[in-house]
């Protein structure tokens, strides 16, 4: 199993969706906009989802995810703000509301970046305990798992110069004994 394969883009994609849209309506209503219609509100999950599953095709980090869910933010905001049932106004459009924005966009990249790795590893723990029990069980299937090589991360500390000179001086004095 892999994050690259259909379902688990389609869910992956779910989940930026799940987030990136109740978070900027959130934000657009504590700013004091007006609530959007049930249609843009859908478009917006709609676009959040597109994007996200187009982006879906590998594991992605925080470095590509922050400037996607800044974008996202931003869009919904706009969507939000066009497709409000009250007339439009400009609600606290200065600096606080973008830097809130942009917190939030942060905070939601470092969430799913964090979420999508955690996600991959379950999956890969997953197929090796399926593999495991297809071979125990003797079902005559032939479960291909990829062998992942896991460096140690630790290591033998290198002695220090200044240990390797030291002299010892155990025991008794030598003229103690004279």
């Amino acid at each position: 199993m892999d994050v690259r394969q259909t379902p688990f883009r389609l869910l992956r994609a779910a989940v930026f969706a799940a987030v990136a849209v109740p978070a900027s309506l959130l934000l657009h209503l504590w700013g004091g906009g007006h609530a959007p219609g049930p249609l843009p509100t859908a478009a917006g999950a709609a676009l959040a989802f597109a994007a996200a599953y187009a982006a879906g095709g590998r594991r992605r980090g925080f470095l590509f995810l922050a400037p996607l869910c800044l974008l996202s933010q931003w869009g919904l905001h706009e969507l939000f703000e066009a497709g409000s049932t009250a007339p439009v106004h400009a609600h606290a459009a200065g600096a606080a509301m973008w830097l809130v924005h942009v917190a939030a966009a942060l905070a939601q990249a470092a969430w799913l970046a964090r979420g999508d790795a955690a996600f991959a590893v379950l999956l890969a723990l997953l197929t090796v305990a399926c593999a495991r029990v297809l071979r125990v069980l003797g079902a005559g299937m032939r479960a291909v798992v990829r062998p992942r090589r896991f460096l140690a991360r630790t290591r033998l500390p290198r002695p220090l110069p200044a240990v390797r000179t030291a002299i010892s001086r155990r025991g008794p004095p030598r003229l103690a004994f004279s």
